[in-house]
C-alpha cells in the first residue's frame, strides 16, 4: 500500500489549526493509503507516531518523547528516523499532503522540501504558494490577472508610513504580509492611529498591507482543485457569518457559523466561480486553493487566497469527512500523475566549460 505522507503542526501562527487539519487528513486517508503522520512541532522538529492520529494527544501539550524524530534527505524519497544521532532509513513515500498552514509550509516551503527530496506532493508548488502566502506579492499578481482587488499598499517602515498612504481613504486595514486566519489585523479609523497600529502589526510581520476597509461588504468563498484526469473542480460559494466589522479567529474556527451555498444572485455566484477558476489556472495550481471575497454592490473583489486552506476546504465539496477521502484520492492521483511526467523533462546539460578551466580556478564568463 502507497505511503503517504501528511505533514501538520509547524512553527507557525496558525499552528493549532494546521493540527486540526492534519489529523483529520491522516484519518480520511487511512484505507485507501498507508498514512505517514508527520508532525513539526513549534520549534521546527519533524516527528511521526501512532499518536498523531488521535486528536486528543495535542490537547493538553504535545510529549515529543513519545514520538520519533524524523527527516528528510535532498535526492532521497525516504523518511529517516534520527537515532543518537545517526539516521536510519524507514520507508519510501509515494506522496505527501501538506496540511501545514502559514509561515514554514503554506509559504511554499514544505514544497521546496518536497521537490528537493523527490517527492510528489498535493498542495500548490513553491512559487504559487509563496505569492497566495505573501498578501502584497498576492496583489501584484491579481492585479497582473486584471482581477479586482482592494485599493492598498505594502509598508516596510514606519518612516515615511503617512507620506505611503495619502491616497488612500479612511478606515484603513492594516495586515501582516505573511500571518493569516486574522491574526495581527488591525483598524486605523484616522490618520492618528495608523502609526500605532503599524507598529503592532509589524510585531507580526516586518510587511504590512494597509488597504482601504470596504464598510458592509459581504465576505464570500470560493474553492478549487485538480483531479487525477486534469479537470478542475470549482465549489459553490459560501458565506461565513462575521460577528463584528472583522471575520475573526474565532469566527472562523471557535465560534463561527456559515450559509452554504451562499444565497446570493446566481450570476454573481457564476462570476465569483470563474474568478476562482481563473486564478487556479493563472497559478498553475495543484491540490486545493480557496479565495476570499468581498462583494459589495454587485462587485466581486479579490481580498485573499488560501494555498492551505482549513480543513483542505473539504466542506465546499463534501457534506462529510468521508467525501475528504475522495478528494483526497483525486489529488494524490493528480500528483503522482505530474510527478511521473515532470520526471521524464531534461534536467541536465554538459555544457564543457568546466573540462577547460585551469587547476587554480575558474574565469570569467
Amino acid at each position: 500500500m502507497k505511503k503517504i505522507a501528511v505533514f501538520f503542526g509547524g512553527k507557525s501562527l496558525e499552528h493549532d489549526v494546521s493540527v486540526i487539519t492534519g489529523v483529520l487528513t491522516l484519518n480520511s486517508v487511512k484505507g485507501k493509503y498507508e498514512p505517514v503522520p508527520i508532525f513539526v512541532s513549534r520549534d521546527g522538529v519533524f516527528y511521526t507516531g501512532e499518536e498523531l492520529f488521535d486528536i486528543g494527544f495535542f490537547r493538553d501539550g504535545v510529549m515529543t518523547k513519545k514520538l520519533t524524530p524524523v527527516t528528510l534527505i535532498p535526492g532521497d524519497n525516504r523518511l529517516y528516523a534520527i537515532k543518537k544521532n545517526k539516521l536510519k532509513p524507514l520507508f519510501s513515500i509515494s506522496c505527501a499532503v501538506n496540511c501545514m498552514h502559514g509561515e514554514n509550509g503554506e509559504d511554499g516551503v514544505i514544497s521546496a522540501l518536497l521537490k528537493l527530496s523527490g517527492i510528489a506532493f498535493c498542495s500548490p508548488k513553491m512559487f504559487a504558494s509563496s505569492v497566495c502566502m505573501d498578501k502584497g506579492f498576492l496583489k501584484t499578481y491579481l492585479n497582473g490577472l486584471k482581477i479586482k482587488t482592494v485599493k492598498g499598499v505594502v509598508l516596510d517602515a514606519v518612516s515615511g508610513a503617512e507620506e505611503k498612504i495619502k491616497g488612500l481613504s479612511f478606515p484603513l486595514i492594516l495586515k501582516p504580509c505573511n500571518a493569516g486566519s486574522s491574526i495581527g489585523i488591525e483598524m486605523a479609523r484616522k490618520k492618528e492611529e495608523v502609526i500605532p497600529a503599524l507598529l503592532r502589526a509589524m510585531k507580526y510581520d516586518g510587511r504590512v498591507l494597509v488597504e482601504e476597509f470596504i464598510e458592509n461588504a459581504t465576505e464570500i468563498n470560493c474553492a478549487a482543485f485538480k483531479g487525477k484526469e486534469g479537470k478542475i473542480y470549482v465549489s459553490l460559494c459560501e458565506k461565513p457569518k462575521k460577528s463584528g466589522d472583522l471575520l475573526s479567529f474565532s469566527d472562523k474556527y471557535e465560534n463561527g457559523s456559515r450559509e452554504f451555498p451562499a444565497k446570493i444572485d446566481d450570476a454573481l455566484s457564476e462570476k465569483i466561480r470563474k474568478i476562482t477558476e481563473k486564478i487556479y489556472l493563472g497559478l498553475d495550481a495543484s491540490g486545493v486553493i480557496r479565495v476570499d471575497f468581498l462583494v459589495k454592490d454587485g462587485a466581486a473583489i479579490v481580498n485573499e487566497v488560501n494555498a492551505v486552506p482549513g480543513s483542505l476546504a473539504y466542506y465546499l465539496f463534501a457534506d462529510t469527512p468521508e467525501g475528504l477521502s475522495d478528494m483526497l484520492s483525486e489529488m494524490i492521483e493528480r500528483a503522482e500523475l505530474e510527478f511521473s511526467k515532470e520526471s521524464t523533462k531534461i534536467k541536465s546539460f554538459k555544457s564543457g566549460i568546466l573540462s577547460g578551466l585551469g587547476a587554480k580556478g575558474g574565469k570569467r564568463l
